[in-house]
């Protein structure tokens, strides 16, 4: 007995341990396997054919974008090597929809005009029945129209009476007078205040920027990003253009700055001129990669740095 329950948890926790492997090795999958990405585009004859993909692990998930002059844009998923999305497709179903509601229109038309008839004998059912409680109230709401009207006139002669003093008017005219500048010295003082905060928030940041654990927090911040950046650019990039202006001085100028940046591009930027017409063709590639883990360690930096943290309390953050 001892030994078949021995033997139960021996199956049970080699299946635990090979579901933890299994989770593990998602994870570091996950983190240390980059998306890749690639992108490509021509343009000639006032025709642009660009087209764009991401995949991860050797194309298990896949994402390609395409456009193309003069056609609808195009975007494509797949999910280990199957195709899950199509936007195209779903365009092409869609368009089926108007078709059957056509044929329905006669059937909701016919209803609507058997409902309007019916409407129409209610309404003129009901017309004579208003009629008639009309004219078995109106006595009544000539009465109460005449009591309305001798009221009206009353409390116009009462207000005829009610006339106000010239002492009355010099009163209200002191008090408004006085309610004018008071309310000008509250808002004299409120812009007062409110400078005032102004200038002690300003005091207060440039102290706070002049402290060393601040420059240490910004110098962080800088390097890091600047590394997020560079590893988010692509690795390899080629281009190929065909130029051509009808001023060749913007040619040449667009040569002198292509020849300054040759540093940069080490030659990977090609540029054709064309000195007697105007034209503008060419075509690109690029190609690079992206990991999770490096956006995951500047995250844990930002959050355990103790200058940040320090910086971060000290702006209410």
């Amino acid at each position: 007995m001892v030994s078949v329950i021995l033997t139960i948890l021996k199956i049970i926790g080699i299946g635990i341990l090979v579901i933890l492997g299994i989770i593990i090795l998602l994870v570091l999958f996950v983190l240390f396997v980059p998306v890749r990405y690639k992108a490509g585009g021509n343009y000639a004859d006032n025709r642009a054919d660009v087209s764009a993909k991401v995949h991860w692990l050797i194309g298990i998930a896949a994402v390609t974008v395409r456009y193309q002059s003069g056609q609808p844009f195009h975007i494509r998923a797949k999910l280990f090597y199957i195709p899950v999305f199509d936007n195209l497709k779903k365009h092409k179903t869609k368009k089926d929809a108007p078709r059957r509601q056509k044929k329905e229109e006669p059937q909701i038309q016919a209803a609507s005009v058997s409902d309007n008839t019916a409407d129409e004998t209610d309404s003129d059912t009901e017309e004579p029945n208003k009629k008639e409680e009309s004219s078995a109230t109106n006595p009544l709401l000539q009465a109460d129209n005449r009591t309305e009207h001798e009221f009206e006139k009353n409390k116009i002669e009462d207000e005829n009476t009610d006339k106000i003093t010239i002492i009355q008017k010099i009163k209200r005219f002191l008090i408004k007078f006085f309610e004018f500048f008071r309310k000008i010295k509250f808002t004299f003082r409120k812009i007062y205040v409110i400078m005032r905060k102004i200038k002690d928030n300003i005091n207060y940041y440039l102290e706070l920027l002049q402290q060393e654990s601040t420059k240490r927090a910004f110098a962080l911040c800088k390097k890091q990003l600047l590394r997020i950046l560079k590893h988010v650019c692509p690795q390899k990039y080629g281009a190929k253009l065909h130029l051509g202006f009808e001023d060749p001085a913007v040619l040449g100028n667009v040569l002198a700055i292509w020849g300054m940046l040759y540093p940069l591009h080490m030659g990977r930027i090609d540029i054709q001129p064309e000195f007697e017409q105007t034209i503008a063709e060419g075509s690109f590639w690029v190609r690079g990669r992206i990991s999770v883990y490096v956006f995951l360690w500047t995250a844990w930096l930002f959050l355990t740095d103790k200058n940040i943290r320090r910086l971060r309390k000290q702006l209410d953050l």
